[in-house]
C-alpha cells in the first residue's frame, strides 16, 4: 500500500472529527440559538448569566457570576478545559489533514488523479461522517438520558455534572431539552455540510469524464 493509500484512508478517518467540531463550536457559542431557547423554556431573567458564561468559557474572561455555587464554577471550569482541549484537536486535526493533502498532491502530481483523489476523500468522508451523526440523532431523539450520560462520562468525572434544580441555578439556565436541542441542530447540520462536501466530490471525479466525452 503505497503514501497515497495510506493518506486517503487518514483523511477519511479524520474528516468527520474536524466537521463535528468545527459544527460544534459553531452551535456552541451561536447566541441566536441559546435567545431562541431561553423564550422557548421561559428560562427568565437569568439568561442574562449565559453571556458571562459563554464569555468565561471561550477564555475572553476568568470571572464567573456570584450566583453559581462552588460545585457549578468546577464544571464551567472543566468544560472551558475541554473547549480548549478540542480547539487544540480541531487545529492539530486540520493541520495534519492539509499536510496529508499537500504530500499526496505532490506524489500524485497529475491533475486527473489529484482531483479523484480528494473526490474520493470527499465522498467516502462525508458519507461516514454522515453515518455517525444518523446515529447521533437516532440515540438522541430515543434514548437522550443515555446519550447526555455517555458524553459528559467522556470529558468530566462521574457526578460533578448532576445538579439539583432547586437549589443549582445552572440547570435552569441549561435545562436538559437545551441540549438535546442542542445536539439535534449539530447531527442536522453536520449532515447537510457532508452532504454539501459528497457532491462537491462527486463533482471532482465525474467532471473530467465529461469532458473528455465530448473531445470524442
Amino acid at each position: 500500500m503505497g503514501f497515497p493509500a495510506v493518506s486517503k484512508i487518514l483523511m477519511i478517518l479524520i474528516l468527520p472529527f474536524i466537521l463535528f467540531l468545527l459544527v460544534m463550536n459553531f452551535v456552541g457559542f451561536n447566541s441566536i440559538f441559546y435567545k431562541e431557547k431561553f423564550s422557548e423554556f421561559n428560562v427568565g431573567n437569568i439568561s442574562s448569566l449565559h453571556e458571562k458564561v459563554i464569555s468565561f468559557v471561550a477564555g475572553k474572561t476568568d470571572e464567573l457570576p456570584a450566583e453559581f455555587n462552588e460545585r457549578e464554577r468546577q464544571h464551567l471550569a472543566d468544560v472551558r478545559d475541554a473547549r480548549e482541549i478540542s480547539t487544540i484537536v480541531l487545529y492539530a486535526l486540520m493541520f495534519l489533514f492539509m499536510l496529508l493533502l499537500i504530500a499526496s498532491v505532490f506524489t500524485l502530481k497529475i491533475n486527473n488523479l489529484i482531483t479523484n483523489f480528494i473526490g474520493k476523500i470527499l465522498i467516502l468522508g462525508g458519507v461516514l461522517t454522515i453515518a455517525l451523526a444518523a446515529v447521533l440523532f437516532f440515540l438522541i431523539n430515543f434514548d437522550f438520558s443515555s446519550a447526555f450520560e455517555s458524553f459528559h462520562g467522556i470529558f468530566f468525572e462521574k457526578g460533578t455534572y448532576t445538579f439539583d434544580p432547586a437549589n443549582e441555578i445552572i440547570v435552569r439556565l441549561y435545562p436538559e431539552q437545551l441540549f438535546m436541542d442542542l445536539g439535534i441542530k449539530i447531527s442536522k447540520l453536520v449532515i447537510l455540510l457532508s452532504a454539501f462536501l459528497v457532491m462537491i466530490g462527486i463533482l471532482l471525479i465525474f467532471r473530467p469524464k465529461s469532458k473528455k466525452n465530448k473531445n470524442k
